[in-house]
């Protein structure tokens, strides 16, 4: 890390470029997963750091600096730790805060916060200033929001700046900034005035009350002095004000408090060297943004800052019956971080809902199930009888006035069918192509019972636009064309939405990520974001999610997705869940109750269950053929996993027989590229491998490869995944070091095309690591397992299936690289895991036992190794069978040092 001459003079830039070099050694994981995992890291102190996200964006964006260095340490340590790098010593941690403290004490040689802007003319003296207009109140418990403070004043005292713009959706405490720094400005300014300027008459009457005060107090500096002739209305009035400003040297400060329409401000913007203007408004359009123009998004609170809010407000509330001096009892900490997590750290809905706790004396677990019931409107949740500190709306009516302005800027009805799409999916990250695929534009134009008119060209985009505008949603986030969301606006938008017409909202969602996902070229980080908007779906309106007799065919990727991340638990509750679902609607034999009951089967054998899963399939099997047909896609379906479970049970050679009838008749009944014929081939090729014939499966993978990198492309998924398992079979026939280097090719497009943390690209690397191993590299063995372990703890948790094979693995070449005894200890420690959360006949237990015995007897322990080993064995025989694998690999080993001590007698 560079220390504290970093190639800039300013410790703000140079803290922020070492924070983003940092920052770029996890490019596959979200701002918001990074601080998520830094705020569980357990600091040296014992304590944790509360990391934001929205923060992290700004720090390494130079706009703000961590008010405690205990946010920065844990970041420093969260990417150390998920990288494999050394952890940070007191050395590397001194740097840090040296960095730290320098940004931070670092004003970019401003004046002090409360000081004037640099202009070339000053008041000669200085006097009382004049104060016109009235800004808020500060609100009940106001939160300081430092960093805004010091973000506005920054911008303040930039001479290049003449105008700072506060944008942000209604409600989230844009004024109340724009008011503590009015009230700061009155330290250097001789003139400041507040103006609501919802409309033009508004503004005009402000400027006009400004320059009636001006030419009574007969303001005078190095330029115009008011005149006494005050001027005959407010047109006239409003333009010599801003004339003065224009020519004044006196120092002024304007604050133009919730602009409603930028179009209403021609001609009355403040214009002045003397000066600068404060501007709040949920707007974000072009004509607001300009050279001179410093822009500041305000968002919600943290979630520190909404739970100390409600902390402070709510221990206002007095208790009648002790009087008004004795406060009631404290609200539960838990529930006050819940109720602030539920409003999504809102702080306009946060004001209400305290309001509404303390005027109806209702405690917060009784509110927290009000506000979890759908049910229950949002007017009735934020009533206008329990208003907000210093708004003049509630959450409902400032969500519906942008809407109609909203509506305003877009082909009629068109930003409200934008906004009822929105409202169904997930907040966080809708991708772009949802919104402005064919799908969505035919709910926008009307193609439904309801009808509306066929809308024009780029309706889509610009009702999308049109929202973004009016911040009721962001368009285009740091992570690509994505769109978020409030989770309040959606639910406020589903109110709206009448009872017969949400089947029709919840369909065109469906479809609208069908049609995207199902696209081929759909990438892996998209359908990560898709499924997410699809579990919200789900949650929100999955009754309605019928299509066409059935279920949506959405319905059916959820399982399967879950399954290709390597979360066969999630998949298999997912799947039961829907199945359950379907049962209450659709005979017992329709398709995609078979699918569904299907992919519970899958998900029970990939969990370790694999005779009762080939029992399952079996049974559902015979019903497909029965009712669906033998050649019917989803029977072929059905079989193709049957026949994967019969050879993860160690009948290899009927699987093999079944995959080479599967795959022709795939062939006969389905396209060539179809992804079903693709993993019959696969499994033909696979257990060719199993039954011994590697030099066959080596063959066959090749060709396979050769066939998707001409009709996919040598970087598509399937590709680099058939290359994966190519480089298997290319060590097995004993040319190691070309498997090595093609699982290297193969790890190596993988992360580009999936990322490092994807659980294709994480088997993969623990592959690569095994073959390294075999090459007789230990070291790099050790290395690539360290790495695969790291990433796959980050991406799946420390218990998932995967994280526990990559450990095991790791533990046992570590022993065979010499260290025995510490490696039979941590297998000791990971068994005793995997029993407690598989089970001790799962399979996964039986191959740590296993390896613990081969380690016992490599390390000269024979006796133990060889009574351990046999001990096992007669478990794998009682549950994998004796024809299973892992059951003939252990066999034959034991048989190997019963050979081996013979020899020696």
């Amino acid at each position: 890390m560079a220390g504290h001459g970093t190639g800039t003079g300013d410790p703000r830039l140079a803290f922020a470029a070492e924070l983003t070099r940092l920052r770029r050694r996890l490019p596959d994981v979200s701002d918001e997963a990074l601080a998520r995992r830094a705020s569980a890291m357990v600091l040296p102190s014992g304590r944790r750091a509360a990391v934001n996200a929205r923060r992290l964006g700004e720090w390494t964006s130079g706009q703000s600096v961590p008010r405690q260095f205990e946010a920065v340490m844990a970041l420093v340590r969260t990417i150390e730790q998920a990288t494999g790098g050394a952890a940070a010593d007191r050395t590397a941690m001194a740097r840090w805060q040296g960095l730290w403290r320098a940004a931070r004490d670092h004003r970019s040689d401003r004046p002090a916060t409360g000081s004037p802007p640099r202009t070339s003319v000053q008041p000669q003296h200085r006097r009382t200033p004049i104060v016109v207009g009235r800004p808020p109140s500060d609100a009940a418990a106001l939160r300081r929001r430092d960093e805004f403070a010091e973000r506005i004043d920054d911008g303040l005292a930039d001479d290049s700046v003449r105008r700072v713009l506060l944008t942000g959706a209604g409600g989230v405490g844009k004024s109340q900034l724009a008011a503590a720094a009015f009230h700061r400005a009155e330290q250097w300014c001789e003139l400041l005035l507040w103006v609501t300027a919802d409309n033009r008459a508004s503004v005009l009457d402000g400027y006009a009350r400004a320059w009636r005060v001006l030419s009574r107090a007969s303001v005078s500096g190095d330029g115009a002095t008011p005149g006494t002739g005050p001027g005959s209305d407010d047109e006239t009035q409003a333009d010599l004000f801003l004339a003065w400003l224009r020519s004044a040297g006196t120092s002024w400060l304007v604050v133009l408090d919730d602009v409603d329409d930028p179009g209403a401000m021609a001609g009355l913007w403040p214009v002045g060297d003397a000066g600068r203007t404060i501007v709040t408004t949920r707007r974000r359009d072009a004509s607001l943004i300009h050279p001179g123009v410093r822009v500041i998004p305000v968002g919600v609170f943290t979630v520190e800052e909404a739970t100390g809010y409600l902390t402070d407000r709510l221990s206002l509330d007095p208790d009648p019956a002790a009087g008004p001096q004795r406060p009631l009892a404290a609200h539960r900490p838990e529930d006050l971080a819940a109720l602030a997590t539920a409003l999504g750290c809102f702080p306009l809905a946060l004001s209400q809902a305290a309001a509404f706790v303390i005027d109806t004396g209702m405690d917060l677990p009784s509110y927290l199930s009000l506000l979890s019931d759908e049910r229950e409107s949002l007017a009735g949740l934020f009533p206008s009888s329990s208003p907000a500190d210093e708004h003049r709306g509630t959450v409902t009516s400032t969500l519906e006035l942008a809407l109609v302005r909203a509506e305003s800027l877009a082909p009629p009805g068109a930003a409200r069918a934008m906004l009822e799409l929105i409202s169904v999916l997930a907040p966080d990250g809708i991708p772009e192509a949802v919104l402005l695929g064919p799908a969505a534009r035919a709910w926008l134009g009307g193609d439904r019972p309801s009808g509306r008119r066929e809308l024009p060209a780029r309706s889509d985009l610009l009702a999308l636009r049109a929202l973004h505008r009016l911040s009721l949603v962001t368009h285009q986030g740091p992570y690509g064309p994505v769109v978020e969301v409030h989770s309040l606006v959606q639910r406020a938008v589903r109110d709206g939405v009448p009872v017969d017409r949400r089947a029709e909202v919840a369909t065109a969602a469906a479809d609208a990520l069908e049609e995207v996902w199902s696209a081929p070229d759909c990438a892996p980080e998209t359908t990560t974001a898709l499924y997410r908007c699809a579990e919200t779906l789900l949650a929100q309106a999955g009754d309605h999610l019928r299509y066409d007799g059935g279920m949506h065919p959405l319905l059916r990727r959820l399982g399967p997705h879950l399954a290709g991340l390597g979360r066969h638990d999630a998949a298999r509750a997912m799947a039961g869940q829907l199945a359950d679902r379907a049962r209450r609607r659709l005979p017992a034999g329709h398709r995609d109750l078979l699918t569904l009951r299907a992919q519970v089967a899958q998900a029970e054998g990939d969990l370790g269950n694999t005779a009762k899963a080939v029992q399952l399939l079996s049974d559902l099997r015979r019903e497909a053929e029965d009712g669906l047909g033998p050649a019917d896609p989803d029977t072929l379906s059905i079989r193709l996993h049957e026949a994967r479970l019969r050879m993860e049970s160690g009948l290899i050679v009927a699987a093999l027989a079944d995959f080479v009838t599967l795959a022709a008749e795939a062939r006969a009944a389905l396209s060539a590229d179809d992804p079903l014929v693709t993993a019959a081939e696969e499994h033909v090729a696979l257990c060719r491998g199993l039954s011994g014939d590697a030099h066959g499966a080596r063959d066959a993978y090749a060709a396979l490869a050769r066939d998707l990198e001409g009709s996919l492309g040598p970087r598509h998924p399937s590709t680099l995944r058939v290359l994966s398992d190519l480089s298997r079979w290319i060590g097995e026939t004993g040319d190691v070091r070309s498997a090595v280097a093609t699982y290297r090719k193969a790890v190596d497009g993988l992360v580009r095309v999936l990322g490092r943390l994807h659980h294709d690209t994480l088997v993969a690397r623990h592959n690569l690591a095994y073959w390294h191993g075999i090459a007789g590299d230990h070291g790099l063995a050790v290395e690539q397992f360290v790495t695969a372990a790291d990433d796959s703890e980050l991406a799946l948790g420390s218990e998932h299936p995967t994280t526990l094979t990559i450990h095991t693995n790791l533990a046992f070449w570590r022993g065979l690289a010499g260290d025995t005894t510490a490696a039979v200890e941590e297998l000791q420690r990971l068994q005793r895991t995997v029993e407690r959360v598989f089970g001790t006949d799962h399979p996964r237990s039986l191959r740590i036992r296993q390896q613990s015995a081969e380690l016992l007897y490599r390390a000269g322990d024979h006796a133990t190794g060889v009574a351990q080993l046999g001990a096992v064995l007669d478990d794998m025989v009682r549950v994998q069978g004796a024809h299973h694998p892992r059951t003939r690999e252990a066999e034959q080993l034991l048989a190997d040092w019963s050979e081996k001590r013979t020899s020696a007698s």
